[in-house]
């Protein structure tokens, strides 16, 4: 005689943890490009605090700045450039002598971030705390000073740097610099 186990599962229970299977994919793929997006946004403001943190090494160390040429030069210090105007954009930067605390055509361009390679979609919103559309976080050595101003040489005590999505300035993600050299995101 032989008796039903019961250890095997029957069509309808494998068509509804297929069901299951096949509701939660698509809930995943749909929300793909949005998440993704998102970690767009977190990754290029974490990329701009350390570049600032990178900036502000260099000045601790009071390094100098060796030039296409292999020259070695001088530096009164070394900062990070954001101009509004060129939203996709910002610029590392060291301070030529005799260091006037402001990115100009006189200082030597360390690098230029391109946030529409490395992060597109990702833009720079916006420059909060400061009048007009562009800002220098410059710092001097040896124990840096922290100097935050805009073209005009208007300095300010803090600065907000924010960062949204292209499609959707609805999300953002803030980098915050006082003068005392604090970085952090908000």
């Amino acid at each position: 005689m032989h008796g039903e186990s019961g250890a095997g599962f029957t069509i309808i229970e494998v068509l509804v943890v297929a069901g299951i299977i096949v509701v939660f994919s698509t809930i995943l793929i749909s929300n793909f490009p949005k998440a993704r997006l998102q970690f767009s946004l977190s990754r290029a403001a974490h990329k701009f605090e350390q570049d600032l943190r990178k900036a502000q090494g260099y000045s601790f160390a009071s390094a100098k700045y060796t030039d296409p040429g292999g020259n070695l030069q001088e530096v009164a210090g070394y900062g990070v450039h954001v101009d509004t105007l060129d939203n996709k954009k910002y610029i590392i930067y060291a301070d030529a002598p005799p260091g006037n605390h402001l990115y100009d055509n006189e200082d030597y361009i360390v690098n230029t971030i391109d946030l529409s390679i490395i992060e597109p979609g990702v833009i720079i919103k916006e420059i909060r705390t400061i009048d007009g559309v562009d800002v220098s976080i410059n710092f001097t050595p040896p124990n840096p000073i922290t100097t935050i101003s805009n073209i005009s040489g208007q300095q300010l005590s803090n600065v907000d740097i924010v960062f949204s999505l292209e499609n959707d300035d609805s999300k953002t993600k803030t980098v915050f610099v006082n003068g005392a050299g604090l970085i952090e995101i908000k």
